[in-house]
């Protein structure tokens, strides 16, 4: 019997005044005692209390049936999300006499529908997975190219010279890949996945610069302490087998990075976890000149001094067009920010305000999980915030990302400034005139502010990489929202709470990424004040 079909003998909202007798309930009640409901028309129409008003549920179920026998599983999610939003409807529109055993087979709909849309969901993913792979081309692997190389002999030398060493160079690790994958990354636009390759690269180089020092301090100390000329040079002998042995040490390091990065793109970008990478390491042993003794150290030329200044200021113009761009970067990131702030605070308030609809509708301060999620499926601010939050969410974490990158080598640059800020200090200490006063002060000056734009760096990094740390909860969270039956009390109650804080930065800080604003005012005061000792330096050459 179709369900648009009227053929009740009592209404379901007519007021009979008294019960009315077993015989005539039984009449219109066709449902069997603790039946399970089905997701069919058929079942529906044969099944519910005849006296019930049409509902409109059949033509719904009729339409998951059609949806789910072509195999549209995103149609028949759809239908089905459309049954599930009746349901409530159909509850209310009981009557709890006449309707006894209908209502009692409806109110187990909940676990048929979650069952169903677990099954439906399964099957969609499947699908998509198999177009997914059917769409992404076979690899062709590309040939290699050098994607980072690094002299860390010539590094660690220009750290530190010891009195031992005449040269050290040439000895060069070159980071190779095979192109596809860049044409990939490229192609999708991701170009902080090849960036991150090459901070890790410059990360651990910087470790193993700092551990050839550290030997070559070990090794100059050892030789100092020995007078006799032919030990010392057994010492000199055993530095250079260990610098080799660390530096194929660090081979096997450098290999691994490529995979790890492209390991954590193919969890976001599943349809190219198949490719793979083939990377090389080249490493060249390159000149190692041990002196016969202690090397003197030249003093410096007055005209050195002016040298060193106008290079600090070129670096220092190079971290002011840096910074400004990190600025840029870190407005779009607080703009975005902000407008995910207010679509969470959006979601917060529509979700009290379901609750207390539903308990306007339930007459009770406990609501009913099922007239809840009814409500909020029909909410038409709910349901358009969440896929917005969904797109900033991501805007944001790229965003950060970029930051990161940014801030990395912004700080990198800051600390080769202040590198030579201590070099050129050590000639003005040891210059007479009467202006050399003058000149040292403008470079304490000079180097406190770009000391200054570091730590302002540092700040902003400390913002973003606790965004990014963190992003991964706030992303749960908005997973949860989506999922087929979300435990609405729990994710606004209990994590959302905590997460929204943990996560954005205006939570904790109401200015969010400052710190890349102070990082240019600094750098721009600093690149003032060394063009102005760069002027004073040159008046002294001159005269």
């Amino acid at each position: 019997m179709r369900d648009d079909v009227v053929q009740p003998m009592v209404s379901s909202d007519c007021d009979l005044g008294f019960d009315p007798p077993f015989e005539i309930q039984q009449g219109f009640n066709f449902m069997k005692a603790n039946a399970t409901p089905e997701l069919r028309q058929k079942w529906w129409s044969t099944n519910k209390a005849k006296t019930l008003k049409p509902t409109g549920l059949g033509k719904l179920l009729k339409d998951f049936e059609v949806a789910e026998d072509q195999m549209d599983w995103d149609k028949a999610l759809k239908a089905l999300a459309g049954v599930k939003k009746k349901i409530p409807s159909v509850i209310k529109a009981c009557n709890e006499t006449l309707h006894k055993d209908t209502l009692a087979a409806l109110k187990k709909y909940a676990k048929v529908i979650e069952a169903k849309e677990a099954d439906l969901t399964a099957r969609q993913q499947e699908a998509a997975e198999r177009a997914v792979a059917t769409s992404t081309p076979k690899q062709k692997v590309g040939k290699q190219v050098v994607i980072w190389q690094r002299d860390v002999g010539a590094l660690a030398l220009k750290t530190y010279k010891p009195n031992f060493l005449e040269a050290m160079h040439g000895f060069e690790f070159k980071l190779k890949l095979n192109d596809d994958i860049l044409d990939v990354l490229e192609a999708e636009k991701d170009l902080v996945t090849p960036q991150q390759m090459v901070d890790d690269c410059n990360e651990r180089s910087e470790e193993l610069v700092a551990k050839l020092v550290a030997l070559m301090r070990k090794i100059e100390a050892a030789a100092d302490k020995e007078a006799d000329r032919v030990k010392r040079q057994k010492i000199y002998a055993l530095f250079e087998l260990q610098i080799r042995a660390e530096l194929k040490k660090a081979k096997a390091d450098f290999a691994e990075i490529p995979q790890a990065r492209w390991n954590a793109y193919t969890k976001r970008k599943q349809q190219f976890r198949d490719y793979q990478i083939k990377t090389g390491v080249e490493l060249t042993l390159g000149v190692l000149s041990v002196a016969g003794g202690a090397l003197g150290v030249a003093g410096a030329a007055a005209t050195g001094g002016a040298s060193l200044a106008l290079g600090i200021v070129g670096l220092v113009r190079g971290v002011t067009a840096m910074a400004s761009k990190v600025k840029d970067i870190a407005v779009s990131a607080n703009t975005v920010e902000k407008t995910l702030e207010s679509d969470l605070d959006t979601l917060k308030a529509r979700y009290h305000t379901a609750v207390g609809a539903a308990q306007n509708m339930q007459g009770v301060s406990e609501v009913s999980a099922s007239v809840l999620k009814g409500i909020l499926g029909e909410d038409a601010p709910f349901l358009a915030t969440l896929p917005k939050c969904d797109r900033n969410f991501e805007l944001l974490q790229n965003k950060v990302a970029g930051l990161e990158v940014g801030g990395r080598d912004l700080a990198g640059q800051i600390e080769k400034g202040l590198k030579a800020c201590a070099k050129l200090e050590q000639i003005l200490k040891a210059t007479s005139g009467a202006n050399a006063r003058k000149q040292f002060d403008t470079l304490r000056k000079g180097r406190a502010a770009l000391d200054k734009a570091l730590d302002a760096c540092s700040d902003m990094m400390s913002d973003a990489t606790r965004v990014s740390k963190n992003a991964p909860k706030l992303e749960q969270v908005l997973t949860a929202l989506k999922a087929t039956n979300p435990k609405y009390a729990d994710i606004f109650e209990k994590a959302f709470p905590v997460v929204v804080n943990l996560a954005l930065t205006g939570a904790n800080a109401a200015d969010g990424f400052k710190g890349a604003e102070s990082a240019l005012e600094h750098a721009n005061t600093s690149l003032s004040l060394f063009n102005d000792l760069l002027s004073e330096i040159e008046k002294q050459v001159d005269a």
